[in-house]
């Protein structure tokens, strides 16, 4: 459970906060994306590093094969 400033138990923002730390189950496809993105991006950001520029907003993604957006 929970607990407030003053201590007490919080069961409501227990639950919310139980709910956003739960992540759905990958299947199989998603976690080949997953993994593909992971390291897309690490060369994206090599090479923007690599020219003397940093990433500062989030980068979108859409699956060719899939169709899936990634954000």
């Amino acid at each position: 459970m929970l607990r407030n400033e003053e201590g007490y138990t919080d069961p409501v923002a227990g639950k919310v906060f139980s709910r956003v730390l739960k992540k759905p189950p990958l299947n199989e496809q998603d976690a080949k994306s997953l993994s593909r993105i992971k390291h897309l991006m690490s060369i994206v950001r090599f090479a923007a590093s690599e020219f003397g520029f940093n990433i500062e907003e989030r980068v979108i993604l859409r699956d060719k094969q899939t169709g899936k957006i990634w954000r």
